[in-house]
């Protein structure tokens, strides 16, 4: 059976925290991350601790209280710089209630930048759900997000001019995937031997919730500039407010979070937003 919630155009929550939480937001300075920091802190002011971080230098944006500086790359050299700016920020060991993988890019295959779409879309997302920084999620019911694309769900044509950009979000829906199953809050708890071994080894496990979303087009100043969409189209594209208010939601109220390991497709019509489980 399929779940949604509809999210009205230009629409808030205004649900609050419970006092003193902190989410790390991977990819901050982007158009999506600096959106959902922003509404975060706007709904929640200083009970919720928000650290940035990007590949590209930190600017003065609206919602991150600190930043950290990340030099791309692998996940293991994203972890690493992840955890030196953990040391660096915090007395000591921080446990993030949120963990949002906001990163992401778009290239075309005949594109330079078609090669660094595997560290754009997937490196990160792996870091933030490695071995070393699952040490420092939350064991109180923590959420992990990943952005993927409604593109990758279908089957990859070999003659796509995406299909490097198809690989990297596909990559990032198994990750998900694979995350949630291990989970102690996923559909079917995993009774395979090595999650059972991963859940004793990493307790935030046990209650962590993993999602992956998945918009068809962002409302961007970038995306209206390359595809110069008509008043029409863009009442099909998900308003980034959307998605921020939905994750604030999820932060919020855990009972409206779907299962660990969904993947959930934002599909937008006349300004409306529905959130519906696609896999």
């Amino acid at each position: 059976m399929m779940q949604s919630r509809r999210i009205p155009k230009n629409s808030f929550s205004t649900t609050k925290l419970r006092e003193n939480q902190t989410a790390l937001i991977l990819g901050s300075n982007g158009a999506l991350g600096s959106a959902i920091a922003s509404h975060l802190k706007q709904c929640n002011g200083n009970d919720l601790t928000i650290i940035g971080a990007d590949v590209t230098p930190m600017r003065e944006q609206k919602g991150v209280d600190a930043f950290i500086s990340l030099r791309g790359g692998n996940a293991e050299v994203i972890s690493e710089d992840l955890i030196k700016g953990f040391q660096n920020l915090f007395d000591s060991k921080p446990e993030f209630d949120a963990l949002i993988c906001a990163n992401g890019g778009f290239a075309m295959d005949d594109s330079d930048e078609a090669e660094n779409l595997m560290a754009m879309n997937f490196e990160p997302c792996a870091a933030a759900c490695s071995a070393a920084i699952l040490d420092y999620i939350s064991e109180d019911e923590a959420l992990f997000v990943a952005f993927s694309a409604t593109l990758a769900l279908k089957e990859i044509d070999d003659d796509s001019p995406m299909k490097k950009y198809i690989e990297s979000k596909r990559d990032v829906h198994e990750l998900v995937q694979r995350l949630g199953s291990a989970t102690g809050k996923a559909l079917r708890k995993s009774k395979r031997m090595e999650d059972i071994d991963l859940r004793k080894r990493y307790p935030c496990l046990n209650k962590l919730t993993a999602i992956g979303i998945l918009p068809s087009t962002l409302d961007t100043e970038s995306n209206r500039e390359a595809m110069k969409p008509s008043d029409e189209e863009l009442e099909r594209w998900t308003k980034l407010e959307q998605i921020a208010r939905e994750i604030g939601t999820w932060m919020e109220l855990k009972d409206l979070r779907p299962s660990s390991g969904n993947l959930v497709k934002c599909v937008t019509k006349d300004g409306m937003t529905d959130f519906i489980i696609a896999r």
